[in-house]
């Protein structure tokens, strides 16, 4: 899957979070950390986040924020998820994360965006998934959604792929 392809598909779901979810009082830079965690934590699954997975989640946070975001700051962003995985473990990061996109009525935005991570390298591996169903829970998606929502980010993605690929 291309990072071009990936990035298609969180254009409209970037303009969706801009306009209409986060609920009156929320803390949309909470809310916006959240959602690019929830992607950094099943890039990071199996141990290492490999340099495609960093370019699209990098290219999100440039997307999700409009570009408002320069390219110094995306870079500290990611090194502060690293040190909190590494500091609170992966299970503590996942239950906030989740209960933070639950409070902001984002829990599928935020597994969208993770999904989409997962499918850029290589596909949703187990290691990924525990990590996605880990954030659902918290964010209290229940399994049926949680795999309806993989299943229609991987079928979204793989149809714009197949767009691309064809000739004009």
């Amino acid at each position: 899957m291309s990072i071009q392809t990936v990035l298609g598909y969180l254009a409209p779901l970037a303009r969706q979070m801009r306009t209409s979810i986060l609920p009156d009082g929320g803390d949309p830079a909470l809310l916006f950390n959240s959602i690019v965690e929830a992607g950094y934590l099943v890039a990071a699954a199996d141990g290492t986040v490999d340099d495609t997975e960093l370019e699209t989640l990098k290219s999100a946070v440039k997307t999700l924020t409009d570009g408002e975001i320069a390219s110094g700051d995306i870079d500290m962003l990611m090194e502060d998820l690293i040190d909190l995985r590494k500091s609170e473990g992966e299970a503590a990061r996942c239950k906030l994360v989740g209960q933070t996109l639950a409070a902001s009525n984002a829990s599928e935005e935020g597994i969208c965006l993770a999904a989409a991570i997962a499918y850029v390298s290589g596909g949703l591996s187990a290691s990924e998934l525990a990590v996605m169903e880990k954030i659902a829970a918290a964010a209290r998606i229940s399994s049926a959604t949680l795999a309806t929502i993989a299943t229609s980010v991987r079928n979204e993605i793989a149809r714009r792929s197949a767009a691309l690929d064809r000739p004009s």
